[in-house]
């Protein structure tokens, strides 16, 4: 149990602990890392000062939610930052004993984990850590008391002569008397012990006879007395309690019964006699203790092993697995599990039993229940009542309270109605229909009638039966919902609900009027043709097209609508933004232009722009469309356009600067940026410092400023060297590793043989 010094503290140190070990209790997780060193040394000096021992600190640990191994591991850092920092602990605070520290494990006793729940009755009574079944020391001394040694006895006489004593009782059961001597109490009772003291005491105290002096005993510090748990017991063993500890004390402190231990038949040996049986189920049922059992020193208490368990489900207010003494019956075990539920069928209960090979069912009625006396692993159950109604009908449609009624005697489809509070405006009351079940089988049967005439009384009432189903049904119920659809540039185009007299300004206005680009003056309206040949026909739908006022005012236009009409506004040819281009580079204004026309051309944009700067390359300009370059020649000279392109959206022209340079690079001894002089390809390589060994002269290409590629044409030994233009980049790749070079010797055979033919051909041919 926790000691008194521990409860003087526990609030300061609960408070402290709350706010400095929070990040250890809040999660299942292990948070001992997120502690520093001189945190843990901090709260462990404090908690010193306090006053608190070793193993209280742990049991708060406990308390807060931290697991075993989180509290030992804890444990094991506050031993190793003492042995590594031993200036730190001071002599009051350090751990003498740190094996014995580590060995510790009693506060795993007093604060003991939830278990898990069990399908036994009254076991989960002993798993619930917050119930405290200590002694109270607080109150007055019980008469039936048995003294015994270390008892703390205190002796006050009052009246004509006062004097108080307190004294212990002796190992050998004596109690010291000033005046009076010795006097041997061990195994009296309060009562008997002060009667054998008033006797002693009456030479000393004479008045004690008359009553003019009064004798006085109260109990002290109590003795501890050992107390043995044995049997089918959760944790048996020896256990050292109060002697004021009760019974029911020392059965709690034991964990309860295991499994197979009995709350039924518990014994308490005394003497190595069974002195009292206790049946637990009096005070789980009606909190009753039959006896404020007493404990001595060396009782014993065992828990026997059950023979018989009964197993009770269903309709019950507890379901459980209940124990049961020999003559309890059916009734009993309802009884245990708090009665039936609210739904349960009372009539039957069904049994299920173990056989000598298989299981037994058996059907106990409601009758027999205080007689029939159920067997060990009996099975219980109690069904549910049937979901059917003995004496409903029912009403379902247009009427203003549809639902269950009572069929009571005589009650027609009139009535029920009139019960229902009569039929909605829009009903159908041309027909209506019975659903019924036919008593006797399980035909269905389907009854109808006309409503208008049985609210007139022109045709017989039509009497019901159990679950007949009265429908009746509203107009719409029996035909389509009529609709109409509205699209194009409205606000909210969508499909509504058609209703008579509605007019094409109508069905705009409900989907929110026309938009800004709306082509008010061609509204069309696609209808069904009611086409009633027996023939294919070819046009299914009349088009009419309406001019409709945008403020929705135009008399002549009230057209009214008809169902399935779909309406369709369509856009403004001409209202809308064709999109822009942008312009960049050598342009007196750069931006991004829109388009004003749909044939706006390149050369019209930079118009707009002001022309391009004196700098500017205008044959060499590019268009970008969709980022790729448009592979097309706009200008053929800076002074005539020769090939006007239209623009679309997103299009991008940039007009480059004129550069008189040349640019040779890659695969080239001293690749550089050459003044342009002439339009020979070769003469360029050559000032480059020509090819290197792992250039590729074949491959060679120039690019032009205006983006366009052109390489090295070839036929047989002949190369054709495309024209430099100033702005060009002369870039010469780097040969493939894999790549043979000059020709095998079968090439050249037949190169030779081919070139031998002709020669051969040209002669014969001059003759």
């Amino acid at each position: 149990m926790f000691t008194p010094k521990f409860f003087q503290k526990g609030l300061l140190l609960g408070l402290l602990l709350l706010v400095q070990w929070s990040v250890l209790a809040q999660s299942s997780k292990t948070k001992i890392g997120q502690l520093s060193d001189q945190q843990l040394t901090q709260l462990w000096q404090q908690t010193q000062k306090e006053g608190m021992s070793e193993s209280d600190v742990m049991k708060v640990l406990v308390q807060k939610g931290l697991s075993m191994a989180e509290v030992n591991e804890i444990k094991k850092r506050i031993i190793s930052l003492q042995a590594s920092n031993p200036t730190k602990f001071s002599k009051k605070n350090i751990i003498k004993d740190t094996a014995s520290f580590l060995r510790d494990s009693t506060w795993v006793y007093e604060v003991p984990a939830i278990k898990k729940t069990t399908p036994y009755y009254g076991y989960d009574f002993f798993n619930n850590p917050n119930i405290n079944f200590a002694p109270n020391l607080n109150i007055s001394t019980p008469a039936n008391y048995v003294l015994g040694p270390n008892d703390e006895l205190t002796i006050t006489i009052t009246g004509m002569n006062e004097n108080t004593n307190t004294s212990v009782i002796t190992r050998e059961g004596n109690y010291e008397i000033p005046r009076a001597g010795l006097v041997y109490i061990q195994g009296l009772t309060i009562e008997q012990a002060k009667a054998k003291i008033k006797k002693k005491l009456l030479m000393a105290y004479p008045a004690l006879a008359s009553g003019k002096t009064q004798l006085h005993l109260s109990l002290g510090n109590v003795r501890t007395i050992k107390v043995t748990i044995i049997g089918e017991a959760q944790s048996p063993g020896d256990y050292t309690v109060s002697s004021l500890s009760s019974f029911f004390n020392v059965l709690y402190l034991s964990g309860g019964p295991s499994e197979a231990g009995s709350l039924r038949k518990i014994e308490l040996i005394r003497g190595n006699k069974v002195v009292e049986t206790i049946d637990f189920y009096q005070f789980l049922q009606k909190g009753v203790m039959s006896k404020d059992l007493r404990l001595e020193d060396q009782d014993v208490i065992r828990f026997p092993l059950y023979q018989k368990r009964v197993s009770l489900h269903g309709e019950v207010k507890r379901p459980a697995i209940y124990e049961l003494l020999d003559t309890e019956t059916l009734t009993t075990l309802i009884n245990y599990a708090g009665g039936l539920g609210d739904e349960a069928f009372k009539e039957v209960a069904k049994i299920g039993q173990v056989g000598s090979k298989e299981r037994l069912l058996k059907d106990v009625p409601a009758a027999d229940f205080s007689y029939y006396i159920p067997r060990n692993a009996d099975s219980v159950v109690f069904e549910k009542i049937s979901p059917r109604y003995a004496n409903r009908v029912i009403i379902n449609g247009a009427v203003y309270r549809p639902g269950n009624y009572e069929l009571t005697d005589g009650l027609t489809v009139l009535k029920l109605i009139q019960k229902a509070n009569g039929i909605r405006e829009e009903a159908f009351i041309n027909r209506a229909y019975i659903k019924r079940l036919l008593p006797g089988n399980a035909e269905r049967a389907f009854v109808a009638f006309n409503v208008k005439d049985i609210l007139a009384g022109t045709v017989a009432d039509i009497p019901l039966f159990r679950e007949d189903s009265v429908v009746i049904s509203a107009q719409d119920d029996i035909k389509d919902v009529l609709s109409f659809s509205i699209g194009g540039n409205v606000r909210n185009p969508g499909t509504y609900q058609f209703r008579k007299g509605i007019s094409l300004e109508d069905a705009i206005f409900m989907a929110g009027g026309f938009t800004n680009d709306a082509a008010n003056h061609k509204v069309e309206i696609s209808r069904l043709e009611k086409n009633r040949a027996d023939t294919l026909a070819n046009q299914l739908l009349n088009l009419i097209k309406v001019e409709v006022d945008a403020n929705l005012a135009n008399a002549s236009s009230k057209i009214l609508l008809e169902p399935l009409d779909y309406v369709f506004v369509p856009k403004l040819l001409n209202y809308q933004s064709l999109g822009s281009v942008k312009l960049r580079g050598e342009v007196l204004y750069t931006g991004n232009y829109a388009l004003e026309r749909r044939d706006e051309t390149v050369q019209d944009v930079i118009k707009r722009a002001g022309g391009i700067s004196p700098n500017a390359s205008l044959a060499n300009a590019q268009v970008f469309r969709n980022n790729l370059r448009v592979a097309t020649n706009l200008f053929s000279d800076e002074n005539s356009n020769a090939e006007p392109f239209l623009l679309l959206p997103n299009d991008s022209i940039f007009i480059p600067r004129s550069e008189p340079f040349v640019e040779v690079k890659g695969a080239v001894f001293n690749p550089q940026i050459i003044s342009f002089n002439s339009g020979r390809f070769t003469e360029y390589i050559s000032d480059a410092g020509g090819v290197t060994e792992n250039g590729n002269l074949r491959r060679a290409y120039i690019q032009y400023p205006n983006g366009l590629n052109k390489k090295i044409r070839r036929f047989l030994f002949i190369r054709s060297y495309p024209r430099v233009i100033a702005g060009s980049k002369i870039i010469v790749p780097e040969r493939n590793p894999n790549e043979k070079r000059g020709l095998s010797i079968l090439e050249i055979s037949t190169l030779t043989g081919t070139f031998a033919t002709l020669i051969s051909l040209i002669a014969v041919l001059r003759r």
